[in-house]
């Protein structure tokens, strides 16, 4: 189904056609800025209409916030996926501080955006104990590694990564659900009853595939992502079989 836009929204799909159509006619690359999710299918739904496929990549295999990128006119079907690092302009910092510090996600944001750094050029920030890793386009690299301290605690920044950033993890599990309609879908993800999932949903506090939606019977389809809010994020992997009272097994992805 077709996503609704926003006026921005439209402008998005009008830069990314630019994007597409400047490749082809040139054949030279051509990237976005960092996207989200939605605007990462916002992109998708637009090349779509063009029969072009893009290619995203946000530093790491995994990463939420992406760039999308077009090689019409330069590899066509040749087009390697471990280029992907070559060819992209994206770069990684990497910060160590004191783990008693503990420094948070919006601690780094902060700090990133209080240099005047707009937030399209930044992607993914991954934070553990000690350690954390800023991906950023090429051009902002530079000003984000002379960061020197965040909030009170001493940071050293760093060219590159300093250890492969893990994949997001996921736990598994299938559910026994009547049919695939949203509040069904919702219910099993979160393990509350059908009566509460329709709430979420008539809440607008349940996207599918990064649309809000307001439909409790919406028919909900395989590899769609849904987001409940206070209960996580999952993926509705696919319907594995039909129990003996006609109830649909469907396996789900939590991301944890």
């Amino acid at each position: 189904m077709p996503l609704d836009l926003t006026e921005d929204e439209r402008y998005l799909s009008a830069h990314i056609c630019d994007l597409l159509r400047r490749s082809f006619r040139t054949g030279v690359p051509q990237f976005s800025a960092f996207l989200n999710e939605r605007e990462a299918a916002i992109a998708v739904q637009t090349a779509r209409t063009e029969n072009v496929i893009p290619v995203f990549f946000g530093g790491y295999e995994g990463a939420v916030r992406t760039v999308c990128g077009f090689f019409e006119g330069t590899f066509g079907e040749d087009f390697a996926e471990e280029a992907k690092n070559e060819l992209f302009p994206i770069s990684a910092v990497s910060f160590s501080y004191r783990e008693r510090d503990r420094l948070s996600h919006r601690d780094f944001l902060g700090a990133i955006m209080s240099l005047g750094i707009k937030r399209e050029t930044v992607g993914d920030i991954v934070v553990s104990d000690g350690e954390a890793a800023v991906f950023c386009l090429d051009a902002e690299a530079e000003l984000i590694r002379g960061i020197t301290k965040i909030g009170n605690a001493g940071v050293c920044a760093e060219d590159g990564l300093k250890k492969p950033i893990e994949k997001p993890k996921t736990v598994n599990f299938i559910a026994s659900v009547p049919s695939m309609r949203l509040d069904c879908i919702v219910g099993a993800c979160a393990n509350i009853s059908r009566e509460r999932s329709a709430t979420l949903v008539k809440s607008g506090l349940v996207t599918a595939d990064f649309s809000v939606c307001l439909e409790v019977s919406k028919i909900v389809a395989e590899n769609s992502v849904l987001s409940l809010r206070g209960y996580g994020k999952f993926k509705v992997s696919k319907i594995v079989g039909t129990s003996k009272k006609g109830r649909l097994r469907v396996e789900i992805e939590k991301y944890v």
